[in-house]
């Protein structure tokens, strides 16, 4: 008999003998996807805050090494904004991974009963 629930404690680094059924892939898809941007929204919070500071390192007027501090501000935070970048683009292709699973196994999945997610339409309530 196999266990077709995903181990408990898995976490984002754990390896391709985590992802045992569908239910694991698509799950693990989902989970690093979230993981990923939220990463990618705290590197491009970080990289704007501290060029926001950097830049106001001597007045702003100071002239170092022929950058100014608006120059050499933008030397500091742009690797890591470019890293969230990177980021959000990583996680799009995980996203792009999980829809070609499956439109590829669709004929599977459905014959074992998958739907697919389905989310329900963002409400307001009173």
């Amino acid at each position: 008999m196999s266990n077709t629930n995903p181990p408990q404690g898995r976490t984002l680094f754990s390896g391709a003998d985590s992802l045992t059924d569908n239910h694991a892939l698509i799950e693990w898809c989902e989970s690093t996807r979230r993981i990923l941007h939220a990463a990618a929204l705290e590197l491009g919070i970080t990289a704007s805050e501290l060029d926001a500071r950097l830049r106001r390192v001597g007045g702003g007027a100071v002239v170092v090494g022929g950058l100014t501090a608006r120059a050499r501000a933008r030397q500091v935070a742009k690797p890591i904004q470019q890293a969230s970048e990177a980021l959000v683009i990583a996680s799009q292709y995980v996203i792009t991974a999980n829809n070609r699973f499956v439109t590829a196994y669709m004929p599977e999945l459905e014959q074992v009963g998958y739907r697919g997610t389905s989310r329900p339409d963002f409400k307001f309530t009173a």
